[in-house]
């Protein structure tokens, strides 16, 4: 496996066709994730996978009750709900991911990071097995009425959905930015250069 092309190959994929996402496949991806995630501690989160009409139905509905609810957003024509609607209902099949988290500041930081993790080692191999991913984290997802969904404990955080399906092409990809523009220095006087 070439890892260096897969990365620079992989993309986000926002439009997605209708072939449906076998719930074996996403547990068998998710199963390889984590064993390529190199931590000796266990990393504590569970998923859930909405891939049936009926699943993707309510998933859309608590996604959207807090829009509906907004008085700004009321004003929103019926056909940019439906909208919105209709396009996660359309969306083959949605993966939730929700770590656990802790009292300790740290270990809940490095349990969310290893999560961060696998779910990065996971779009790498749905991409190879030519699966889309788009990583969601919209602030719409952080709404009572979602978590309700969830079944959200309070000891519970909401990494994010992965919008998942197969697709007819990729897009092409995007200017970076370049490693050296994010880079500074540490100088022996204790200030940046």
């Amino acid at each position: 496996m070439n890892f260096v092309k897969t990365i620079r190959e992989r993309r986000s994929i926002r439009k997605f066709n209708s072939i449906p996402v076998e719930q074996e496949l996403v547990i068998e991806l998710l199963y390889a994730a984590r064993q390529l995630y190199p931590s000796r501690e266990e990393v504590a989160f569970r998923s859930m996978y909405a891939g049936t009409a009926d699943s993707k139905e309510r998933l859309a509905v608590s996604m959207l009750e807090p829009l509906v609810k907004n008085r700004l957003v009321k004003w929103l024509p019926e056909k940019v709900r439906d909208f919105v609607r209709k396009r996660v209902t359309d969306i083959p099949g949605h993966l939730i991911i929700i770590a656990s988290t802790d009292a300790d500041r740290r270990r809940s930081d490095m349990n969310y990071a290893a999560v961060c993790g696998i779910m990065q080692n996971f779009q790498l191999l749905a991409w190879q097995r030519g699966l889309g991913t788009l990583w969601d984290t919209e602030p719409m997802m952080q709404s009572k009425e979602l978590f309700e969904l969830l079944k959200l404990q309070p000891n519970e955080r909401l990494v994010g959905i992965f919008h998942l399906g197969y697709f007819d092409k990729a897009p092409r990809a995007r200017a970076r930015t370049q490693a050296e523009k994010k880079w500074t220095i540490l100088s022996s006087g204790g200030g940046a250069i």
